[in-house]
């Protein structure tokens, strides 16, 4: 019977171990709540703008808010709150997010390595790539279905030649993006042609495509390979081409062009970003960055083509998370001073942005 005693005594000990089997100091706490620390990345000049016959001054700010990482956070995440004079704008000056003032367009460019060497990777590369293409190209239309603004798009590929879709042609959809022709053996890598002519394409397109104080175009380029056929001038070149699900596509070759060319083009452009994403390890990464860098953007790299609609996601959610706020507040005529803070919905630390503006009369708008 008493080792029947010992034994119930054991079996109980072990149930509560994790209240320390009778030592009352041994407790156990919950892990602590996963912190952000919130930056503010301003993606354009605030717009201030006075409108006579209401004597309201309207206020709009655009930014990106980053995680300590870098990423890029979503409405959902964080909580934005703005003051004028130290005071919180009351809720009745806020802008709503379907308010036509906080509209925000972004006119998307892809360029598309391909070259032969993107079939040799393991598993292949093409395909996924146009797969995670066309999938940025639909999540954009969806994010804009939802938001006040437009998603236009464009998009060019290369090898030794240049590709592109024919304007005189039916517009292209985003499953005609999945239908571009597989790369010829042999091929070479005609990577900063290719760049500069996609930044002279959205140049051109500027005067009509997201040109607004709070538009954007953004441009991906993505490469597998070191640019190793720009310097041969095949200008000369043109022809053309369709998919087969019938999208018309221009083939032209270009003239000698290096990297400092390429650098240039993007920096004509007045409002361009370019986030670049190399795949693999035969990647130039000083090259690729240095375009990423000319553009503003970001440099992604990953070794694995089975990632690549991971690395696409990252340089999507760029311009995604792009967030636009406002209000439309009365203030008689003065100078005021404005904040914009951005906290984490959790825990951690947040961070604030502040400019001086006029307000009030005809002279409203952004001061030094």
């Amino acid at each position: 019977m008493e080792g029947r005693f010992v034994l119930l005594s054991l079996v109980a000990c072990l149930l509560v171990l994790v209240a320390g089997c009778g030592d009352d100091d041994d407790t156990v706490t919950a892990p602590p709540p996963p912190q952000t620390n919130v930056t503010i990345e301003i993606t354009s000049d605030p717009q201030v703008r006075y409108d006579v016959a209401t004597g309201k001054t309207n206020v709009v700010v655009q930014f990106i808010a980053r995680d300590q990482e870098g990423y890029p956070l979503t409405d959902e995440d964080v909580q934005v709150e703005m003051q004028v004079n130290d005071l919180p704008v009351d809720n009745e000056s806020i802008l709503q997010e379907d308010a036509e003032e906080l509209s925000a367009s972004i006119h998307f460019g892809l360029v598309l390595d391909a070259s032969y060497s993107m079939l040799l990777h393991e598993p292949e590369a093409f395909t996924p790539m146009l797969t995670a293409a066309s999938a940025a190209i639909e999540e954009g239309h969806e994010i804009f279905a939802e938001r006040p603004g437009t998603f236009t798009w464009d998009i060019s590929w290369f090898a030794e030649t240049l590709f592109y879709p024919d304007l005189n042609g039916r517009s292209w959809l985003a499953d005609d993006v999945l239908a571009v022709p597989a790369p010829s053996a042999g091929t070479s890598t005609k990577l900063f042609a290719a760049t500069a002519h996609q930044a002279d394409r959205m140049l051109e397109a500027h005067d009509s495509l997201a040109n607004g104080p709070n538009d954007h175009h953004v441009m991906i380029v993505f490469s597998d390979g070191a640019d190793n056929y720009s310097w041969f001038d095949n200008s000369s070149l043109q022809s053309q081409g369709v998919t087969t699900s019938g999208a018309a596509f221009e083939i032209a070759g270009f003239m000698p062009t290096d990297l400092a060319a390429a650098a240039t083009a993007i920096g004509t452009h007045p409002d361009l970003t370019v986030h670049v994403i190399g795949l693999g390890n035969d990647v130039h990464d000083a090259e690729l960055q240095a375009i990423a860098e000319a553009g503003g953007g970001r440099y992604h790299k990953n070794p694995s083509s089975s990632e690549i609609g991971s690395v696409f996601d990252l340089v999507t959610r760029e311009f995604a998370t792009i967030q636009t706020h406002g209000a439309t507040i009365p203030l008689p005529p003065a100078d005021y001073n404005f904040r914009l803070t951005v906290d984490p919905e959790g825990h951690g630390s947040g961070d604030e942005y502040t400019f001086t503006f006029r307000a009030g009369d005809e002279g409203a708008g952004l001061l030094e």
